[in-house]
């Protein structure tokens, strides 16, 4: 039908559309920790990187220690693991090409002594970004004869007293950049000074003490007694006492008892109990 001039047209109808539905971003989810197996390495991506070296990229995959590395044949002059869960440095096998090695952003407080002796050529170790602590843990590091570069930021061992002289002192005189600043003539000059003479060696046994073997030792058997937990017949002797409580409060001591691994007092033998008071009333005699 013709619509005249006057006529009025009537807007169609259109059906409402629904709002568009938000979808909610989902969390990021960090990969779970993996073990560096021989899988991995032949799925991990690789390239040259702008100095040209062969490079192995084993980031970001959580891995919580060194392992399998024979796997790479020896293929690669730079091996990247940063972004990782690893706590020690050690367990390389011999990997006479690899030059470069990068452990940035992990929980590294300990290198091995024997670290880096499978890696004769190692020119270059950045260490950003971990927990190294203490002068001493850094003595693999300066026994490297071909180090060039090292950096060792973002760790509270750079904020010891007189960090970056002992390191120009320690390290071989093949190191130019420190933490990303060159080494200058008139620093090696200033630590040859610092810790020069019988002064000199002083100061260095002070900031930087030898470890204590004896005492590592005896701090790692208390911790593994520690995790071992009670003994069979500690755990015997609790429940046999939870068995013959009469009262509530007895049993409910008794399990926490249990669960911590403490033998109570009036379980002990009567030697043993006897033996505090008797070291208690010693001083008191003598007074």
């Amino acid at each position: 039908q013709a619509k005249g001039p006057g006529s009025q047209v009537r807007p169609r109808c259109r059906a409402a559309k629904a709002p568009p539905r938000r979808l909610r971003p989902r969390p990021h989810r960090p990969p779970s920790a993996m073990r560096l197996t021989l899988e991995l390495l032949q799925q991990a991506p690789q390239s040259l990187n702008p100095a040209k070296q062969r490079q192995l990229f084993l980031r970001g995959y959580k891995i919580p220690a060194i392992e399998n590395l024979g796997g790479t044949n020896d293929a690669y002059e730079c091996l990247d693991l940063s972004d990782n869960d690893l706590i020690k440095v050690g367990n390389f096998p011999p990997l006479k090409r690899l030059h470069v090695l990068m452990l940035m952003n992990n929980r590294i407080s300990r290198i091995a002594l024997d670290a880096f002796h499978p890696l004769p050529n190692l020119q270059a170790v950045m260490l950003t970004g971990n927990k190294l602590e203490k002068l001493v843990d850094l003595e693999p590091l300066t026994k490297l004869p071909t180090l060039e570069r090292l950096s060792l930021l973002e760790n509270p061992v750079t904020k010891v007293k007189h960090y970056r002289p002992y390191m120009i002192s320690k390290c071989s005189k093949t190191l130019r950049i420190l933490d990303f600043n060159r080494i200058k003539d008139k620093e090696r000059k200033a630590s040859a000074l610092l810790f020069g003479g019988d002064r000199g060696k002083k100061l260095m046994e002070e900031i930087a003490p030898p470890r204590e073997v004896g005492k590592e030792a005896s701090e790692g058997t208390a911790t593994e007694a520690k995790k071992a937990g009670p003994s069979p017949e500690v755990i015997e002797k609790i429940k046999k006492a939870i068995a013959e409580a009469e009262t509530i409060e007895e049993v409910t001591r008794l399990e926490k008892a249990l669960k911590s691994g403490i033998l109570p007092e009036e379980l002990k033998p009567a030697e043993a109990a006897a033996a505090p008071k008797a070291e208690g009333a010693a001083p008191a005699a003598a007074a």
